[in-house]
Protein backbone atom coordinates (compact mmCIF):
# COMPACT_ATOMS: atom_id res chain seq x y z
CA UNK A 1 0.00 0.00 0.00
CA UNK A 2 1.53 3.50 -0.91
CA UNK A 3 0.93 6.22 1.28
CA UNK A 4 -0.84 8.41 -1.40
CA UNK A 5 -4.06 9.84 0.19
CA UNK A 6 -7.52 9.70 -0.74
CA UNK A 7 -10.88 11.81 0.12
CA UNK A 8 -13.12 9.32 0.13
CA UNK A 9 -16.56 10.58 1.15
CA UNK A 10 -19.24 8.32 2.69
CA UNK A 11 -22.90 9.35 1.59
CA UNK A 12 -25.49 7.67 4.18
CA UNK A 13 -28.86 6.38 3.07
CA UNK A 14 -31.31 4.01 3.88
CA UNK A 15 -32.02 4.37 7.09
CA UNK A 16 -33.11 7.67 7.71
CA UNK A 17 -35.48 6.81 4.98
CA UNK A 18 -36.49 3.33 6.30
CA UNK A 19 -37.49 5.18 9.18
CA UNK A 20 -39.28 8.36 7.95
CA UNK A 21 -43.13 8.34 8.91
CA UNK A 22 -43.54 9.35 4.99
CA UNK A 23 -42.31 5.25 3.95
CA UNK A 24 -45.34 3.63 6.56
CA UNK A 25 -42.36 2.32 8.04
CA UNK A 26 -42.32 3.32 11.68
CA UNK A 27 -42.73 1.35 14.34
CA UNK A 28 -45.15 4.41 15.67
CA UNK A 29 -45.96 3.50 19.95
CA UNK A 30 -49.28 2.33 19.93
CA UNK A 31 -51.73 0.43 17.26
CA UNK A 32 -53.97 -1.81 19.08
CA UNK A 33 -52.63 -4.99 17.83
CA UNK A 34 -49.86 -3.38 15.81
CA UNK A 35 -48.41 -1.38 18.62
CA UNK A 36 -46.71 1.90 16.64
CA UNK A 37 -43.62 3.79 17.33
CA UNK A 38 -42.95 7.33 17.78
CA UNK A 39 -41.70 9.05 14.76
CA UNK A 40 -39.80 11.76 16.67
CA UNK A 41 -36.94 9.05 18.01
CA UNK A 42 -34.54 8.99 14.98
CA UNK A 43 -32.44 11.77 15.70
CA UNK A 44 -32.51 15.24 14.52
CA UNK A 45 -31.18 14.69 10.75
CA UNK A 46 -34.80 14.18 9.22
CA UNK A 47 -36.91 16.54 11.83
CA UNK A 48 -37.73 18.88 10.06
CA UNK A 49 -39.31 17.29 7.32
CA UNK A 50 -42.99 16.77 7.21
CA UNK A 51 -43.71 13.24 8.16
CA UNK A 52 -46.84 11.34 8.43
CA UNK A 53 -47.60 11.75 12.41
CA UNK A 54 -50.91 9.34 12.15
CA UNK A 55 -51.69 6.50 8.95
CA UNK A 56 -54.60 4.44 8.73
CA UNK A 57 -54.31 1.88 5.57
CA UNK A 58 -56.66 -0.22 7.05
CA UNK A 59 -54.92 -3.51 5.90
CA UNK A 60 -54.47 -5.57 8.86
CA UNK A 61 -58.60 -5.55 8.70
CA UNK A 62 -58.53 -3.35 12.05
CA UNK A 63 -59.22 0.38 13.14
CA UNK A 64 -55.74 0.41 14.64
CA UNK A 65 -53.42 3.11 13.15
CA UNK A 66 -50.34 2.11 10.73
CA UNK A 67 -48.39 4.80 12.39
CA UNK A 68 -49.01 6.65 15.35
CA UNK A 69 -46.82 9.57 16.96
CA UNK A 70 -48.55 8.96 20.38
CA UNK A 71 -50.68 6.17 22.22
CA UNK A 72 -54.79 7.38 22.49
CA UNK A 73 -55.20 7.42 18.51
CA UNK A 74 -59.11 6.70 17.36
CA UNK A 75 -61.74 6.43 14.49
CA UNK A 76 -64.78 6.65 15.77
CA UNK A 77 -67.99 6.09 13.80
CA UNK A 78 -71.41 6.87 14.34
CA UNK A 79 -70.82 7.33 17.51
CA UNK A 80 -69.39 4.29 18.37
CA UNK A 81 -72.49 2.53 16.81
CA UNK A 82 -71.81 2.19 12.97
CA UNK A 83 -71.82 -1.26 11.55
CA UNK A 84 -68.26 -1.23 9.64
CA UNK A 85 -66.26 -3.72 8.06
CA UNK A 86 -63.45 -3.78 5.52
CA UNK A 87 -63.31 -4.11 1.82
CA UNK A 88 -61.16 -3.24 -1.25
CA UNK A 89 -58.94 -0.56 -0.20
CA UNK A 90 -56.63 1.95 -2.54
CA UNK A 91 -52.56 1.91 -2.74
CA UNK A 92 -50.80 5.09 -1.36
CA UNK A 93 -46.55 5.51 -0.91
CA UNK A 94 -45.73 2.15 -0.02
CA UNK A 95 -49.02 1.20 1.13
CA UNK A 96 -50.40 -1.61 -0.87
CA UNK A 97 -54.15 -1.16 -1.80
CA UNK A 98 -55.16 -4.40 0.81
CA UNK A 99 -58.38 -3.48 2.14
CA UNK A 100 -60.32 -0.15 3.15
CA UNK A 101 -63.07 1.05 6.12
CA UNK A 102 -66.55 0.38 5.18
CA UNK A 103 -69.43 1.59 7.15
CA UNK A 104 -72.81 1.50 6.04
CA UNK A 105 -75.20 4.26 6.85
CA UNK A 106 -72.00 6.74 7.06
CA UNK A 107 -73.65 9.65 9.80
CA UNK A 108 -70.58 10.86 11.01
CA UNK A 109 -66.65 9.85 11.63
CA UNK A 110 -64.71 11.16 14.39
CA UNK A 111 -60.58 10.45 13.94
CA UNK A 112 -58.58 11.56 17.48
CA UNK A 113 -55.14 12.32 17.23
CA UNK A 114 -53.49 13.58 20.15
CA UNK A 115 -50.57 16.12 19.76
CA UNK A 116 -48.05 15.51 21.90
CA UNK A 117 -44.36 15.42 20.62
CA UNK A 118 -45.50 17.46 17.54
CA UNK A 119 -44.07 20.62 16.31
CA UNK A 120 -45.94 21.74 13.44
CA UNK A 121 -49.29 19.94 11.97
CA UNK A 122 -49.29 20.50 8.04
CA UNK A 123 -52.27 18.72 6.51
CA UNK A 124 -55.05 15.92 6.57
CA UNK A 125 -55.85 13.79 4.32
CA UNK A 126 -57.58 10.31 3.12
CA UNK A 127 -59.34 8.83 0.11
CA UNK A 128 -63.10 8.17 0.16
CA UNK A 129 -65.74 6.45 -2.00
CA UNK A 130 -69.18 5.13 -1.86
CA UNK A 131 -72.02 3.18 -3.34
CA UNK A 132 -74.59 4.46 -5.68
CA UNK A 133 -76.93 5.36 -2.86
CA UNK A 134 -74.30 6.75 -0.62
CA UNK A 135 -72.87 10.28 -0.03
CA UNK A 136 -71.35 12.05 -3.08
CA UNK A 137 -69.91 15.34 -0.40
CA UNK A 138 -69.44 15.74 3.09
CA UNK A 139 -68.49 19.13 5.52
CA UNK A 140 -64.69 18.51 7.70
CA UNK A 141 -64.65 19.91 10.94
CA UNK A 142 -62.23 20.45 13.91
CA UNK A 143 -61.61 20.05 17.33
CA UNK A 144 -58.87 21.21 19.95
CA UNK A 145 -61.00 20.57 23.09
CA UNK A 146 -61.62 16.95 23.11
CA UNK A 147 -64.43 17.33 20.62
CA UNK A 148 -66.89 19.92 23.21
CA UNK A 149 -66.24 22.68 20.00
CA UNK A 150 -66.27 22.09 16.37
CA UNK A 151 -65.09 24.34 13.99
CA UNK A 152 -65.71 24.13 9.99
CA UNK A 153 -62.60 23.68 7.55
CA UNK A 154 -64.97 23.26 4.69
CA UNK A 155 -68.72 22.79 4.49
CA UNK A 156 -68.65 21.41 1.11
CA UNK A 157 -66.59 18.91 -0.72
CA UNK A 158 -68.38 17.39 -3.49
CA UNK A 159 -66.61 13.95 -4.76
CA UNK A 160 -64.76 14.24 -8.25
CA UNK A 161 -65.39 10.63 -9.33
CA UNK A 162 -69.25 9.75 -8.73
CA UNK A 163 -68.88 5.76 -10.00
CA UNK A 164 -69.98 3.54 -7.18
CA UNK A 165 -66.98 3.14 -5.00
CA UNK A 166 -64.88 5.31 -7.13
CA UNK A 167 -61.39 6.96 -5.42
CA UNK A 168 -61.45 10.30 -4.80
CA UNK A 169 -58.55 12.09 -2.78
CA UNK A 170 -58.91 15.09 -0.30
CA UNK A 171 -56.04 16.75 1.37
CA UNK A 172 -56.67 19.93 3.45
CA UNK A 173 -54.04 22.24 5.06
CA UNK A 174 -54.09 22.64 8.57
CA UNK A 175 -50.41 24.74 9.18
CA UNK A 176 -52.80 27.83 9.77
CA UNK A 177 -55.16 26.63 12.60
CA UNK A 178 -54.41 27.98 15.82
CA UNK A 179 -53.93 24.65 17.29
CA UNK A 180 -52.65 23.96 21.09
CA UNK A 181 -50.29 21.16 20.27
CA UNK A 182 -50.85 19.39 24.33
CA UNK A 183 -53.82 18.86 23.12
CA UNK A 184 -55.74 16.74 21.19
CA UNK A 185 -56.97 17.09 17.36
CA UNK A 186 -60.00 15.79 16.37
CA UNK A 187 -61.21 15.56 13.05
CA UNK A 188 -65.08 15.19 12.01
CA UNK A 189 -66.36 14.35 9.13
CA UNK A 190 -70.09 14.74 7.80
CA UNK A 191 -71.88 13.29 5.24
CA UNK A 192 -73.90 14.94 2.24
CA UNK A 193 -76.75 13.70 -0.27
CA UNK A 194 -74.33 15.82 -2.71
CA UNK A 195 -75.01 16.10 -6.69
CA UNK A 196 -77.13 12.78 -7.41
CA UNK A 197 -77.31 13.70 -11.10
CA UNK A 198 -75.08 10.79 -11.91
CA UNK A 199 -75.83 8.47 -9.39
CA UNK A 200 -79.06 6.95 -7.42
CA UNK A 201 -81.08 8.56 -5.25
CA UNK A 202 -79.10 8.85 -1.20
CA UNK A 203 -80.13 6.95 1.24
CA UNK A 204 -78.36 7.51 4.30
CA UNK A 205 -79.81 4.63 6.01
CA UNK A 206 -78.43 1.75 3.33
CA UNK A 207 -75.64 3.69 2.06
CA UNK A 208 -71.92 2.23 1.76
CA UNK A 209 -69.16 4.61 2.27
CA UNK A 210 -65.29 3.76 2.40
CA UNK A 211 -62.38 5.30 3.57
CA UNK A 212 -58.70 4.87 3.47
CA UNK A 213 -55.25 6.22 3.29
CA UNK A 214 -55.91 8.55 6.36
CA UNK A 215 -53.29 10.84 7.72
CA UNK A 216 -52.40 13.27 9.36
CA UNK A 217 -48.77 14.99 8.49
CA UNK A 218 -46.55 17.47 10.05
CA UNK A 219 -43.31 18.04 12.09
CA UNK A 220 -42.33 16.02 14.75
CA UNK A 221 -40.04 18.20 17.67
CA UNK A 222 -36.78 17.87 17.92
CA UNK A 223 -36.20 16.64 21.89
CA UNK A 224 -34.40 13.68 21.72
CA UNK A 225 -36.20 10.34 22.46
CA UNK A 226 -32.74 8.77 22.81
CA UNK A 227 -29.82 9.08 24.65
CA UNK A 228 -27.20 7.49 22.73
CA UNK A 229 -28.31 8.54 18.82
CA UNK A 230 -25.04 8.04 16.88
CA UNK A 231 -23.08 6.57 13.23
CA UNK A 232 -19.89 4.64 14.45
CA UNK A 233 -17.94 3.55 11.76
CA UNK A 234 -14.74 1.45 11.11
CA UNK A 235 -12.95 0.85 8.49
CA UNK A 236 -10.30 -2.02 8.42
CA UNK A 237 -7.21 -2.56 6.23
CA UNK A 238 -7.93 -5.58 3.88
CA UNK A 239 -3.88 -6.36 3.99
CA UNK A 240 -3.55 -6.76 7.72
CA UNK A 241 -6.98 -6.39 8.64
CA UNK A 242 -5.80 -3.76 11.61
CA UNK A 243 -9.03 -0.90 12.09
CA UNK A 244 -7.31 2.02 10.51
CA UNK A 245 -9.51 4.34 11.17
CA UNK A 246 -12.64 5.00 13.60
CA UNK A 247 -15.35 7.95 14.77
CA UNK A 248 -18.56 8.52 15.81
CA UNK A 249 -20.94 11.34 14.66
CA UNK A 250 -24.03 12.22 16.93
CA UNK A 251 -26.59 12.43 14.24
CA UNK A 252 -29.06 14.38 17.19
CA UNK A 253 -26.79 17.40 15.81
CA UNK A 254 -25.74 16.67 12.13
CA UNK A 255 -25.69 14.67 9.49
CA UNK A 256 -24.64 11.20 8.67
CA UNK A 257 -22.06 12.08 5.76
CA UNK A 258 -18.71 12.19 6.73
CA UNK A 259 -15.33 12.29 4.53
CA UNK A 260 -11.84 10.33 5.60
CA UNK A 261 -8.57 10.89 3.85
CA UNK A 262 -7.32 6.39 2.87
CA UNK A 263 -4.15 5.88 1.23
CA UNK A 264 -4.57 3.49 -1.40
CA UNK A 265 -5.70 0.27 -1.12
CA UNK A 266 -8.37 -2.32 0.22
CA UNK A 267 -10.26 -1.86 2.89
CA UNK A 268 -12.87 -3.25 4.79
CA UNK A 269 -15.91 -1.37 6.30
CA UNK A 270 -18.73 -0.98 8.76
CA UNK A 271 -21.44 1.48 9.67
CA UNK A 272 -23.65 1.41 12.18
CA UNK A 273 -26.25 3.62 12.99
CA UNK A 274 -27.90 2.98 16.78
CA UNK A 275 -30.33 4.48 18.49
CA UNK A 276 -30.68 3.52 21.80
CA UNK A 277 -30.83 4.31 25.68
CA UNK A 278 -27.86 2.30 26.15
CA UNK A 279 -24.39 2.47 24.55
CA UNK A 280 -24.18 -0.27 22.12
CA UNK A 281 -21.17 -2.78 22.78
CA UNK A 282 -18.68 -3.23 20.37
CA UNK A 283 -15.20 -5.49 19.97
CA UNK A 284 -11.97 -3.85 21.18
CA UNK A 285 -10.54 -1.26 18.64
CA UNK A 286 -6.98 -3.71 19.12
CA UNK A 287 -8.79 -6.88 17.65
CA UNK A 288 -8.87 -7.57 13.90
CA UNK A 289 -11.61 -7.15 11.23
CA UNK A 290 -12.31 -11.12 11.83
CA UNK A 291 -12.92 -10.33 15.82
CA UNK A 292 -14.87 -7.70 15.12
CA UNK A 293 -18.63 -7.52 16.64
CA UNK A 294 -21.88 -5.78 18.08
CA UNK A 295 -24.22 -6.93 20.46
CA UNK A 296 -26.71 -4.99 21.77
CA UNK A 297 -28.44 -4.21 25.81
CA UNK A 298 -31.10 -6.97 25.85
CA UNK A 299 -32.91 -5.13 28.30
CA UNK A 300 -32.77 -1.76 25.74
CA UNK A 301 -35.97 -3.24 23.92
CA UNK A 302 -36.50 -0.41 21.83
CA UNK A 303 -33.00 0.34 20.77
CA UNK A 304 -33.04 0.20 17.03
CA UNK A 305 -29.69 -0.49 14.64
CA UNK A 306 -29.10 0.13 11.16
CA UNK A 307 -25.69 -0.61 9.74
CA UNK A 308 -23.48 -1.48 6.71
CA UNK A 309 -20.76 -3.61 6.04
CA UNK A 310 -18.67 -4.17 2.50
CA UNK A 311 -15.42 -3.82 1.36
CA UNK A 312 -13.95 -1.00 -1.25
CA UNK A 313 -10.88 -0.03 -3.18
CA UNK A 314 -9.24 3.34 -2.75
CA UNK A 315 -7.32 4.05 -5.70
CA UNK A 316 -8.38 8.15 -6.35
CA UNK A 317 -10.81 10.38 -4.82
CA UNK A 318 -14.56 9.02 -4.35
CA UNK A 319 -17.85 8.35 -3.52
CA UNK A 320 -18.90 5.51 -1.42
CA UNK A 321 -22.60 5.02 -1.24
CA UNK A 322 -23.39 3.50 1.80
CA UNK A 323 -27.24 2.05 2.07
CA UNK A 324 -27.65 1.00 5.85
CA UNK A 325 -30.38 -2.17 6.42
CA UNK A 326 -32.10 -2.94 9.47
CA UNK A 327 -30.32 -5.08 12.52
CA UNK A 328 -33.32 -6.21 14.09
CA UNK A 329 -36.50 -7.14 13.62
CA UNK A 330 -40.03 -6.03 15.05
CA UNK A 331 -41.81 -8.11 17.52
CA UNK A 332 -44.90 -7.56 18.11
CA UNK A 333 -48.20 -9.15 20.62
CA UNK A 334 -51.71 -8.57 19.28
CA UNK A 335 -54.23 -9.58 22.13
CA UNK A 336 -57.86 -10.55 20.55
CA UNK A 337 -59.49 -10.70 23.97
CA UNK A 338 -62.49 -8.99 23.61
CA UNK A 339 -62.43 -7.74 27.46
CA UNK A 340 -60.56 -7.88 30.49
CA UNK A 341 -57.40 -6.72 29.68
CA UNK A 342 -57.69 -3.98 31.98
CA UNK A 343 -56.65 -6.91 34.17
CA UNK A 344 -52.99 -6.68 32.92
CA UNK A 345 -51.02 -4.37 34.74
CA UNK A 346 -47.42 -5.04 33.29
CA UNK A 347 -45.42 -7.70 31.43
CA UNK A 348 -41.99 -9.09 31.58
CA UNK A 349 -40.23 -10.54 28.72
CA UNK A 350 -38.23 -13.00 29.16
CA UNK A 351 -35.73 -14.21 26.26
CA UNK A 352 -35.00 -17.95 26.11
CA UNK A 353 -32.92 -17.75 23.05
CA UNK A 354 -28.77 -16.96 23.06
CA UNK A 355 -28.11 -13.37 22.90
CA UNK A 356 -27.57 -12.45 19.07
CA UNK A 357 -24.44 -10.89 18.18
CA UNK A 358 -23.12 -9.42 14.71
CA UNK A 359 -19.44 -10.41 13.21
CA UNK A 360 -19.85 -8.72 9.85
CA UNK A 361 -16.43 -10.23 8.53
CA UNK A 362 -16.61 -13.53 10.26
CA UNK A 363 -20.07 -14.89 10.79
CA UNK A 364 -18.28 -18.05 12.35
CA UNK A 365 -17.03 -15.75 15.50
CA UNK A 366 -17.53 -17.68 18.59
CA UNK A 367 -19.60 -16.55 21.40
CA UNK A 368 -17.39 -13.61 23.12
CA UNK A 369 -17.13 -13.46 26.67
CA UNK A 370 -18.88 -10.28 26.23
CA UNK A 371 -21.84 -11.60 25.01
CA UNK A 372 -22.22 -14.61 27.57
CA UNK A 373 -22.49 -11.99 30.34
CA UNK A 374 -25.74 -10.62 28.79
CA UNK A 375 -27.55 -14.17 28.90
CA UNK A 376 -30.42 -14.16 31.05
CA UNK A 377 -31.76 -10.52 30.64
CA UNK A 378 -35.21 -9.80 31.19
CA UNK A 379 -37.60 -6.83 30.73
CA UNK A 380 -40.35 -4.89 31.71
CA UNK A 381 -42.93 -3.00 29.08
CA UNK A 382 -45.93 -1.26 30.62
CA UNK A 383 -49.16 -2.44 29.03
CA UNK A 384 -52.41 0.05 28.06
CA UNK A 385 -55.51 -2.07 27.47
CA UNK A 386 -56.45 0.20 24.74
CA UNK A 387 -53.44 -0.67 22.90
CA UNK A 388 -54.02 -4.00 22.62
CA UNK A 389 -50.78 -5.67 22.29
CA UNK A 390 -47.24 -4.50 22.66
CA UNK A 391 -43.58 -4.10 20.45
CA UNK A 392 -40.44 -4.73 21.11
CA UNK A 393 -36.96 -4.58 18.72
CA UNK A 394 -34.72 -7.57 18.53
CA UNK A 395 -31.38 -7.16 17.71
CA UNK A 396 -29.91 -9.87 15.43
CA UNK A 397 -27.00 -8.43 12.71
CA UNK A 398 -27.32 -9.21 9.02
CA UNK A 399 -28.08 -13.02 9.32
CA UNK A 400 -28.51 -14.94 6.04
CA UNK A 401 -29.89 -18.18 7.74
CA UNK A 402 -33.23 -17.73 10.29
CA UNK A 403 -32.45 -17.62 13.89
CA UNK A 404 -34.55 -19.49 16.37
CA UNK A 405 -36.04 -16.47 18.60
CA UNK A 406 -37.90 -17.81 22.19
CA UNK A 407 -39.71 -15.76 24.47
CA UNK A 408 -41.70 -16.63 27.64
CA UNK A 409 -44.20 -13.78 28.62
CA UNK A 410 -45.87 -12.68 31.88
CA UNK A 411 -48.96 -11.10 32.27
CA UNK A 412 -49.19 -9.49 35.62
CA UNK A 413 -52.32 -7.94 37.49
CA UNK A 414 -52.45 -6.06 40.88
CA UNK A 415 -52.84 -9.48 41.99
CA UNK A 416 -49.79 -11.02 40.93
CA UNK A 417 -48.85 -13.67 37.40
CA UNK A 418 -52.24 -13.64 35.77
CA UNK A 419 -50.80 -16.15 32.87
CA UNK A 420 -47.52 -17.07 31.45
CA UNK A 421 -46.61 -18.46 28.16
CA UNK A 422 -43.98 -19.12 25.55
CA UNK A 423 -43.47 -18.55 22.29
CA UNK A 424 -41.16 -19.32 19.25
CA UNK A 425 -40.38 -18.71 15.67
CA UNK A 426 -36.90 -17.93 13.86
CA UNK A 427 -36.65 -15.53 11.19
CA UNK A 428 -33.68 -13.30 9.76
CA UNK A 429 -33.27 -9.28 10.10
CA UNK A 430 -35.61 -6.54 8.62
CA UNK A 431 -38.91 -8.62 9.77
CA UNK A 432 -41.97 -7.61 11.43
CA UNK A 433 -42.87 -10.44 13.56
CA UNK A 434 -46.19 -10.51 15.10
CA UNK A 435 -48.07 -13.35 17.11
CA UNK A 436 -51.62 -13.14 18.07
CA UNK A 437 -53.86 -14.37 19.70
CA UNK A 438 -55.77 -14.35 23.81
CA UNK A 439 -53.88 -12.72 26.30
CA UNK A 440 -55.92 -14.16 29.26
CA UNK A 441 -57.41 -17.23 26.97
CA UNK A 442 -56.08 -19.97 26.16
CA UNK A 443 -55.97 -20.35 22.42
CA UNK A 444 -54.60 -23.43 20.81
CA UNK A 445 -53.69 -21.36 16.98
CA UNK A 446 -50.63 -18.80 16.61
CA UNK A 447 -49.92 -17.18 13.66
CA UNK A 448 -47.72 -15.15 12.22
CA UNK A 449 -46.51 -12.48 9.63
CA UNK A 450 -44.17 -10.77 7.52
CA UNK A 451 -44.41 -7.09 6.28
CA UNK A 452 -44.11 -5.93 2.51
CA UNK A 453 -42.99 -2.75 4.46
CA UNK A 454 -40.48 -4.11 5.83
CA UNK A 455 -37.99 -7.03 4.27
CA UNK A 456 -41.74 -9.51 5.38
CA UNK A 457 -43.99 -9.64 7.75
CA UNK A 458 -45.04 -12.60 9.75
CA UNK A 459 -48.11 -13.16 12.17
CA UNK A 460 -48.68 -16.32 14.18
CA UNK A 461 -51.58 -16.93 16.31
CA UNK A 462 -51.11 -18.65 19.93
Amino acid sequence: MDMQTHRVYFKISGFESQITPLAGLLPGVHKPGNPAWPASRYGAFWRTQEQYLYYWSFNDSSLAPDIALNAGAAIICNQGQASTSFATGFAKDSFPAGLSLSIRGLESVVIRMPLQKVAAVTSFGFDISSSNTGPKDFAILYSNDEGATYHTLSDSNPFVNMGSQARNSFSFRLDTLPLDLHRSLYIKLMPKAGDRSQVSDYNPATGVTRLDNVYLSGIIDSTPAFAFQKLDYFIFRESDSLLFAHGSIDLARQNPDFQLSLPSGRYLAQLVAGFSQQPLIWSDTTVPASQHFLVTQPADYLAAVYGFADTFSVYGDQVIQAVLKRYYSQIQFQFTDAQGLDQITRIVVEPLHPVPWFAPFNPQLPQPSAVKNLEGQTFELPFDPGIKGFTFHQFLGNVTQPVLLRYRIYLYGKTGLLRQLEVSYAIVNNVKLTFKGNALGYGTNVGILLDEQWQSEQESDF
